[in-house]
C-alpha cells in the first residue's frame, strides 16, 4: 500500500461531501486503509442553503453553516474555510478534485503533470445526468484533451432543477467511483487507462 500522510478535497458539495462520507466510512469503519494516520483537509468556502439538500450530504438542520464545519463535526476532518489553490496542492500526497471549475482543474492537472510519481489526484465531474472521472494515471496526452481555458462554473444539478426540486443518484454515483479509484491505487492495482464518462 501507498504511505499516505494527507489527503486534500477541493470542495464540499454534490460530490465532495459524499466523498468525505464515504472515506470515513472506508477508512474508519471498514478498516481498508488506516484513515487515523493521514490528516484529510477539506477545503470549501461556501455554506449550506435549501437547495443543497437535494444532492448533497447535508440536513436541514445544517442550513445557514459553513459545508466545511458541517463534515467536520461529522466526520474526522479538518476544515478548511477557504477555495484550494495551488499553493495548498504541495501539502497533499492525494488530492480529490469535486469543483465545478475548469480553471482549478487546469491548474491541478499542470501541477501533476510535474510530479508524476510523487501526487495521486482523481477528478470527479457532474452536471446533471452527465459525469466523468480522471485519474493521474491516465497519459497526459489524453487528459489535456479534457482541459480548457474557460472561467465558466457549473454544477451538480442545472437551476432549473433546484427550482423544481429535481434530485440525482449521480453525485453519489462519482464520489463512489473516485473512492474506489483511491483504493485501488492505494492497493497498487491498475486502473482501466479509459476516461469514464456517463
Amino acid at each position: 500500500m501507498n504511505n499516505i500522510k494527507s489527503i486534500g478535497i477541493a470542495g464540499a458539495g454534490g460530490i465532495g461531501s459524499n466523498l468525505v462520507a464515504m472515506l470515513f466510512d472506508y477508512g474508519y469503519h471498514r478498516k481498508q486503509f488506516d484513515y487515523s494516520s493521514i490528516d484529510v483537509n477539506v477545503y470549501d468556502d461556501d455554506v449550506v442553503d435549501v437547495k443543497n439538500l437535494l444532492h448533497q450530504n447535508f440536513k436541514l438542520d445544517d442550513i445557514g453553516k459553513p459545508k466545511v464545519k458541517v463534515l467536520e463535526e461529522k466526520y474526522v476532518i479538518n476544515a478548511v474555510s477557504s477555495f484550494m489553490t495551488p499553493k495548498d496542492f504541495k501539502k497533499h500526497d492525494v488530492i480529490f478534485s469535486c469543483v465545478d471549475s475548469m480553471s482549478f482543474r487546469k491548474e491541478l492537472y499542470e501541477y501533476g503533470f510535474k510530479q508524476p510519481k510523487n501526487l495521486f489526484w482523481v477528478d470527479g465531474r457532474c452536471t446533471s445526468r452527465q459525469g466523468a472521472l480522471f485519474t493521474s494515471q491516465l497519459p497526459e496526452n489524453e487528459l489535456r484533451k479534457y482541459i480548457t481555458d474557460s472561467d465558466e462554473r457549473g454544477g451538480c444539478l442545472h437551476d432549473y432543477e433546484k427550482e423544481q426540486n429535481i434530485s440525482h443518484a449521480l453525485p453519489i454515483v462519482i464520489a463512489g467511483m473516485m473512492l474506489q479509484a483511491f483504493l485501488n491505487w492505494l492497493r497498487g492495482e491498475k486502473t482501466d487507462k479509459k476516461v469514464f464518462m456517463l
